[in-house]
């Protein structure tokens, strides 16, 4: 009866975890749009909330990990594992994908700033200089 009882507690476990995989990928989805329309603001607002869904599926290993009683598992709970395992494989695949759109929206953010930056300097040192237009573009 003992095992029975800690077997519904960890397939529920296993389901909490599923739903919350769930949600991660279902933002990892959503960030990958953003950052395809190079929406990187959107893309790094739904990356805080991941990093609370993250959270969450840590305390819930832990859990697992502290309820786990018994090494025997039913063919359910075997089922509901590999659910698990394929949703994180796909969880892995998209937040690589979402990472390295994220550094590419980093570096070219950090070119735009480089630009401005020149830009900005170029302007200064043509307005301090007599004789010189940034606006008429003539020396």
């Amino acid at each position: 009866m003992k095992q029975k009882a800690s077997t519904v507690k960890h397939s529920t476990f296993l389901q909490k975890k599923i739903q919350l995989l769930d949600q991660l990928i279902q933002n990892l989805q959503k960030e990958e749009e953003y950052l395809s329309y190079r929406d990187a603001e959107s893309a790094v607002k739904l990356e805080f909330k991941n990093e609370a869904i993250v959270e969450k599926l840590e305390a819930l290993d832990r859990q697992i990990y502290e309820s786990k009683e018994l090494d025997i598992y039913s063919s359910d709970e075997i089922l509901i594992t590999d659910e698990l395992f394929q949703k994180l494989d796909l969880a892995r695949d998209l937040q690589k994908r979402v990472q390295n759109s994220l550094e590419y929206e980093l570096n070219e953010s950090k070119k735009e700033l480089w630009e401005f930056r020149i830009k900005r300097k170029l302007k200064s040192h043509f307005l301090q200089n007599s004789g010189l237009s940034w606006v008429k573009n003539y020396c």
